[in-house]
């Protein structure tokens, strides 16, 4: 029976990961590391821009700017305008890998008692560093008439360059082991355990609204049944009115971004923006013809303008109350709190869609609730609750969230 091969080993994951743009002048000893050669990566990498550019090349050029005269026509346009975006974005990005694929270089050097390992493509790098103190088991292994210099760190190992000239993979171990600390290359303890979460940590995991956004956000929330109440709005209106909170959450989403991503928010926004609106628009499209005009509705659809304005004006104070409410909540907590330094781009872009279905699902089945009965307002008041208590939740988990990474 043939031998089964060994396991692959598990890629050490450096102590610290960063990207930088241009040249890295960092003093340091360097180390010298052969050519990588990526074979026909850059070839399959151009094949696919290529392919990518040719799909969206018919997509815009079947784009009616002219087919706006109703709503459905303008949600299939601003569908296929926010799908442009993205895979325009994606056509973008593969082919300026394939021309940066073409310069990639590998370089390493030896600095402040840790191994810094360089990977370029064109102007951007990404840098990983190892702590010498840390690396053990160095060693030479080779392949035929090459050899690899490896060491193993942690939980994995990695190699240093590519495959190389025997001789000159002893050179490399030679210059390396030279800098590592007494026993250096022998098995060094891992470190202990990061302790248990403490009490407060535990406590930032429920952390509360503050005062003032908590009251905004359940006077944006109330706002909705009083206008029923009192100011004559009918339950399309108010389903509108919490559609439109997805794109305030959006709106305040990208502000957040912008914060926390530096250099990545351009790219990351665009992607964002193109997914999130794409979605927004097909809701829109179903709360327009299930709850707006109604399945039983006859004759020739109103322009999508007249539609819009018909929808959305009576309904401007309730949006500028959510734009406002949403704005509090940014300027106190995000930005007051520093919770940006807890924030990641891809917490940021996750946590609306976890906000926004969890309310898409409360107004579905709340909608569908008020028109199963005769007398729509003890439903409608259920569902400014559920939605209510919905967003209490999600703001209470957000502020947790942030205020335990801060901790960390």
């Amino acid at each position: 029976m043939a031998e089964s091969s060994p396991p692959r080993a598990r890629l050490a994951r450096p102590e610290l990961t960063r990207f930088a743009i241009g040249e890295d002048a960092a003093p340091g000893t360097p180390l010298e590391l052969p050519r990588r050669s990526l074979g026909a990566v850059p070839a399959v990498v151009a094949v696919m821009f290529v392919v990518a550019a040719g799909v969206l090349v018919p997509v815009i050029a079947r784009l009616n700017l002219h087919a706006l005269g109703s709503i459905s026509a303008l949600t299939s346009f601003l569908f296929q305008l926010f799908w442009i975006l993205g895979w325009s974005l994606g056509v973008l990005i593969l082919g300026a890998l394939a021309v940066l694929l073409c310069f990639y270089r590998e370089s390493a050097r030896i600095a402040g008692g840790r191994l810094v390992f360089m990977s370029s493509l064109g102007p951007l790098k990404m840098i990983a560093e190892y702590d010498l103190a840390r690396m053990r088991n160095l060693r030479i292994e080779e392949s035929g008439d090459s050899a690899r210099v490896r060491f193993d760190y942690g939980e994995g190992s990695r190699g240093l360059g590519d495959t190389m000239p025997r001789a000159d993979a002893e050179r490399l171990a030679a210059s390396l082991r030279a800098a590592l600390p007494a026993a250096g290359s022998e098995l060094q303890p891992e470190p202990a355990p990061p302790p248990a979460a403490t009490k407060t940590e535990t406590r930032a995991e429920t952390a509360a609204l503050s005062p003032g956004s908590m009251l905004a956000l359940i006077a944006a929330n109330l706002l909705p049944l009083l206008g029923v109440l009192f100011l004559g709005w009918r339950l399309e209106e108010v389903l509108v009115l919490f559609w439109a909170e997805s794109a305030v959450i959006a709106f305040y989403t990208l502000l957040k971004m912008a914060v926390v991503g530096k250099w990545l928010a351009p790219f990351a926004g665009l992607f964002f923006v193109a997914h999130f609106g794409a979605f927004m628009a097909i809701h829109f499209l179903f709360i327009y013809e299930m709850f707006v005009r109604g399945p039983h509705a006859r004759g020739p659809e109103p322009g999508a303008i007249e539609a819009l304005a018909g929808v959305f004006t009576p309904l401007w104070p309730a949006l500028l109350a959510l734009f406002l409410s949403h704005g509090l909540s940014f300027g106190t907590n995000f930005l007051a709190r520093h919770e940006y330094r807890g924030a990641t781009i891809a917490d940021l872009m996750t946590a609306p869609y976890k906000r926004v279905i969890l309310m898409q699902l409360t107004l579905i089945f709340g909608g569908w609730g008020v028109l199963l009965l005769k007398n729509p307002m003890p439903a409608l008041a259920l569902l400014v609750l559920l939605k209510m208590a919905a967003d209490l939740y999600a703001h209470r988990r957000e502020r947790g969230t942030h205020a335990a990474a801060a901790l960390r």
